[in-house]
């Protein structure tokens, strides 16, 4: 499911008429010992996985962990408008000497990117932002730190930490490069009708989730921005990410100290229907940051098998570089038990261009939750 406070989430980089009045009325400042104001979570994830291929040298598994905590503070709330304070912290923790997010370029010899979330990297901030909603909800409003794939080109089946693992079948099938976690900025959405809306937003491009408060100067003085459009459909507001079509338009100045020209457009359409939830994504890119020049993907989600859901995707995709096309495919089956979720996925891969003894390759994951809320 899609996590979070005023909008929702789905995964890394390469690793909702017109606003009203608001009326002139003391608003409700939420006290912090009111159980429905603070509330919180404590995570652990944890992600192994292992391949029929590998390079010489080089691991054929790997495994690392997350520990998270999330506060959300409800502080201010008038009627249905409301204000909210958003924290998450994570430690991400390596178990083997290689970690999932490099794995499929490291080991294997592939080309794309399964996991990317689970690196070593330590302490890291990944949001600090206020939320707010007016207009009965319509519109809603995010500043601060923030990450990205909370609202760029987002779907139900695309967040990694309880979807889909590999990249293509993620934010921006691999053809947005989207900010590392915790970039400056600000987020706009705003539903224009019962059905329509329209999604901006606006941050550092050089964010660095280990020094997230570089991103103050950074985006004062560097002036090297993420910026995205998205308009899109949805059948109701209940089920924004279940029943939506939307195109979203990009431009990123890149994240390196040297700027770079990066733009690009992704379409995306998922649609519920009984226990299936069928969706189609491509995207298309110029310059050289993102990691495919163009994308495509079919794929469905199943809920009526037992207690989980069963994911299904297939993909092509272009690499941003003179290589072969890649050819991507991944099946998984999220089964949860109370504060404990288990998800076993398989992939395929096809085109190993750093990997002169296999062209292809079958690689098998298992992603565990553990999750307490308070």
């Amino acid at each position: 499911m899609i996590e979070n406070v005023a909008f929702t989430k789905t995964t890394k980089r390469f690793l909702p008429a017109v606003v009203g009045t608001v009326m002139l009325a003391t608003p409700t400042l939420a006290n912090a010992a009111d159980s429905e104001a603070l509330k919180g979570a404590v995570d652990y994830y944890v992600f192994g996985l292992t391949s029929s291929e590998n390079l010489p040298n080089k691991d054929s598994s790997a495994a690392s962990g997350i520990a998270r905590i999330t506060l959300s503070w409800l502080t201010y709330q008038k009627e249905s408008d409301t204000g909210t304070l958003q924290l998450r912290v994570d430690h991400k923790h390596g178990y083997t000497d290689s970690t999932p997010s490099e794995f499929v370029m490291g080991n294997v010899g592939g080309f794309g990117l399964i996991q990317p979330a689970f690196s070593d990297i330590g302490i890291r901030l990944t949001n600090l932002y206020w939320a707010q909603t007016f207009n009965e909800q319509s519109t809603d409003v995010m500043v601060g730190f923030l990450d990205t794939t909370d609202y760029v080109d987002t779907y139900q089946l695309g967040n990694p930490y309880y979807g889909f693992s590999n990249l293509q079948f993620s934010t921006g099938s691999g053809s947005i490069p989207i900010p590392d976690e915790s970039t400056f900025g600000g987020v706009l959405r705003h539903m224009m009708s019962e059905n329509y809306y329209v999604y901006a937003s606006f941050s550092d491009a050089k964010s660095d989730s280990t020094k997230p408060f570089d991103g103050v100067e950074q985006f004062i003085k560097d002036n090297q921005y993420f910026k995205s459009l998205e308009i899109g459909w949805v059948e109701s507001k209940d089920d924004f990410y279940l029943k939506n079509s939307h195109l979203t338009v990009w431009h990123s100045d890149g994240p390196k100290e040297q700027a770079s020209e990066n733009y690009g457009a992704n379409w995306s359409s998922i649609y519920q229907t009984g226990s299936w939830i069928p969706f189609f994504r491509v995207g298309v890119a110029k310059g050289p940051e993102a990691l495919y020049k163009s994308s495509a993907v079919l794929g469905t989600g199943y809920a009526g098998l037992g207690r989980g859901i069963l994911g299904l995707a297939f993909g092509w995709a272009k690499p941003n570089t003179n290589l072969d096309n890649s050819y991507n495919s991944e099946i998984y089956y999220r089964m949860s038990w109370g504060a404990l979720s288990l998800t076993p996925n398989m992939q395929y891969l096809h085109s190993l261009p750093f990997n002169s003894k296999a062209d292809d390759a079958w690689v098998v994951g298992l992603r565990g939750n553990l999750k307490f809320s308070f």
